[in-house]
């Protein structure tokens, strides 16, 4: 290039102007961080801005240098993921970029990776910055409780929550992208308001290979590196086998408690309280006063994961948990409302009840018996999806039965959803004029009539009638649970391809002829006798259909492959062959040497080793290591009888059978796994 050519912007400046031309909301996040590096900032000169991974955090703070630095100020930039935590290592950081005593910004990245660091930089190189110069520091987690009990940090540390970005903000981004606007919606839903999330979902949508028509229909979990690839950014760390189960729980549950873990892993109350405690230690989950709340693109990311390492695991979870949450809520223990939702919500992911509701935020919906301000508010909703004759009635219904009427709040604590279902006795008085009412109690006195102190659950109305939110089924399952002396449930649904009419086929309630309600409108009622199949045998053959309808589990990375024997024969030959271990003849024979878990013309050896190593691991294992302890004295190394591995492992002999047996599973999944993914799982 000669001297007097045109000199042109740097590769730097071109991706500084690209990413100021992409970036995309953070206004207030923006304002404040200016507002501390030119004006008074009334003694803060640190800033500790956290977030879930993918929220934007490193975005925002190149963001902010750009800005820093076209007002001539001075900007280092340390990331702790390519330093060092230590004094030596973070000054050299900062020194191969110049003076540290000229930096007017220092941006510190990823600063949930300082470590032993936070505690010398609080004491030692914060004290000796410039008098003008601002710290900015991106971390998962928000700032230790060293920095919030220290008088003189109450000033000068601002401490900056960064929200998941809203629908508007997403789809904006995506535009900026240039990402089709056919698939702007699916991306944004899928999402969750991540950014880094929106590229590569975008991403992962635009190189899918299926016709334009059908990719409406795309899910997270028909990408399954992509489903990697998020838990990867999301994770950081690789859990071992109790924390991978523990986070299943934490994505299938609604809100997630120490009893539930304990439940659902059928593990002890201490091993549950040091998984919850891992569980509230990670960057996605929000502790609340009720248990653990995970991010939804986390919930999605891990259940798709769930799915797609085998349905075996999958159902059997799912099972245990809804088996325990059921019991519970027929227990009538604690807050009725709260886990009737959790019920409802466990089973979320049944092909029909995900296409009747958005269940996303559902964790935020709070029940509650509405109150007399709540009147106009459900009055008003009931006119709107019902008509004016429908509110009519319902405010007949207040008048006579105000216990009928729920509530929903948001987060915000405004009513969103309500539910108006009363309860009605034999010949009881001052009902109001209700056409459908009148049909619920004629019906049921021809069928089989309601006996002294019975009660008929009539659910009359309910927002969202024609879909969306999944109130209706919180508060469904809860009433149906808790109601007391409840003989029959009589639903009435508007319209027959309301969402409601394919929720209540699938919660087994019988369609009756239907009914003209005040304003001759059809309403199709479902009705269910609790007296000939309780609660508890209503939930069990529930808990069947929710697992028999699911949709065909998601496709394998092209990595994975497909197992050379159904899951029954497996379980079985695992077990054979732990029986066969001392015998290498036996084992010689075993129907697992076809299988990949071990080289083609591989024998007894080389199977007996993969066995034992896999005795090992779950004697490794949080939570696991009696059950490979059992298997250790039954088959690798203990006495020759069981009753006498029963006596070396100080258990009554019927429960070491029992452990035994489960042992034998847990070794069978652990083998599965390894057969298709490899040694650890991956």
């Amino acid at each position: 290039m000669s001297p007097t050519s045109t000199p042109v912007d740097s590769r730097g400046e071109q991706l500084a102007a690209l990413r100021r031309e992409v970036f995309t909301g953070r206004v207030a996040e923006l304002r404040l961080l200016r507002d501390l590096m030119l004006h008074d900032r009334h003694g803060c000169f640190v800033v500790w801005l956290h977030g879930v991974a993918g929220v934007g955090k490193t975005a925002l703070l190149q963001r902010f240098g750009d800005e820093a630095q076209q007002q001539d100020r001075t900007c280092r930039t340390v990331d702790m993921r390519s330093t060092e935590p230590t004094p030596e290592a973070f000054l050299a950081a900062l020194e191969a970029q110049g003076s540290p005593d000229s930096t007017g910004l220092l941006l510190v990245d990823s600063g949930e990776l300082l470590g032993p660091l936070e505690q010398w930089l609080r004491h030692v190189f914060l004290p000796g910055m410039p008098a003008d110069a601002l710290l900015v520091i991106a971390s998962r987690t928000p700032p230790s409780v060293e920095w919030r009990a220290d008088a003189q940090w109450w000033h000068a540390l601002r401490s900056l929550h960064l929200p998941s970005m809203d629908d508007r903000e997403a789809a904006l981004m995506l535009r900026k992208r240039e990402v089709a606007e056919a698939d702007i919606p699916v991306v944004v839903r899928a999402a969750h308001g991540l950014p880094l999330a929106l590229t590569l979902i975008a991403d992962a949508r635009a190189r899918c290979a299926w016709p334009q028509e059908r990719r409406p229909h795309w899910e997270l979990r028909h990408s399954p590196d992509l489903v990697r690839e998020l838990l990867r950014m999301l994770l950081r760390e690789v859990p071992s086998l109790a924390q991978a189960d523990a986070l299943y729980v934490l994505a299938l549950a609604r809100i997630t408690t120490e009893e539930l873990v304990r439940h659902g892993l059928e593990t002890s109350a201490a091993e549950a309280r040091q998984l919850c405690a891992w569980l509230r230690g990670l960057s996605f989950v929000r502790s609340t006063a009720e248990g653990l709340i995970p991010h939804e693109l986390v919930r999605d990311a891990l259940l798709a994961d769930l799915r797609w390492r085998g349905a075996e695991k999958y159902e059997r979870l799912l099972g245990q948990l809804h088996q325990h949450l059921a019991h519970r809520l027929s227990q009538r223990t604690g807050d009725r409302w709260s886990n009737g939702a959790d019920l409802a919500y466990v089973g979320r992911h049944n092909r029909v009840l995900r296409d009747a509701f958005d269940w996303r935020d559902a964790h935020r919906l709070v029940p509650r018996p509405a109150r007399q301000e709540d009147l106009g508010t459900v009055l008003t909703g009931v006119e709107a999806e019902h008509g004016h004759q429908a509110a009519l009635l319902a405010e007949q219904w207040w008048a006579h039965q105000p216990p009928a009427f729920t509530v929903f709040e948001d987060a915000r604590r405004e009513v969103v959803d309500w539910l108006v279902a009363p309860c009605l006795e034999a010949g009881e008085v001052g009902v109001p004029d209700d056409p459908v009412a009148r049909a619920a109690m004629e019906h049921v006195t021809a069928w089989a009539p309601l006996r002294r102190s019975e009660r008929l659950l009539l659910t009359r109305w309910s927002s969202g009638a024609r879909g969306a939110s999944p109130a209706a089924a919180f508060a469904l399952t809860t009433l149906w649970a808790t109601t007391p002396r409840l003989a029959v449930s009589w639903t009435a649904a508007v319209g027959e391809s309301a969402p409601l009419v394919s929720v209540l086929a699938l919660y087994g309630h019988q369609q009756a002829d239907s009914v003209l309600d005040v304003d001759g409108r059809k309403v199709t009622p479902f009705v269910h006798d609790w007296r000939l199949v309780p609660f508890g045998r209503w939930s069990h053959t529930l808990r069947t259909r929710l697992l028999t309808d699911e949709p065909p589990a998601a496709p394998a990375p092209v990595a994975a492959v497909e197992p050379r024997m159904p899951w029954p024969d497996f379980a079985d030959a695992v077990k054979q062959a732990y029986r066969s271990l001392r015998d290498t003849r036996r084992l010689a024979e075993s129907a697992l040497l076809d299988t990949r878990l071990v080289p083609p013309g591989s024998g007894a050896t080389a199977l007996r080793e993969v066995l034992t190593e896999t005795v090992a691991r779950l004697r490794s294992s949080p939570g696991q290591q009696q059950l490979g302890t059992i298997l250790d004295l039954t088959y690798v190394s203990g006495p020759r009888s069981q009753q006498a591995a029963a006596s070396r492992a100080a258990l009554s002999f019927s429960t070491y059978r029992r452990r035994l047996s489960t042992a034998l599973t847990k070794a069978a999944e652990l083998l599965r796994e390894r057969e298709l993914y490899g040694q650890h799982g991956e």
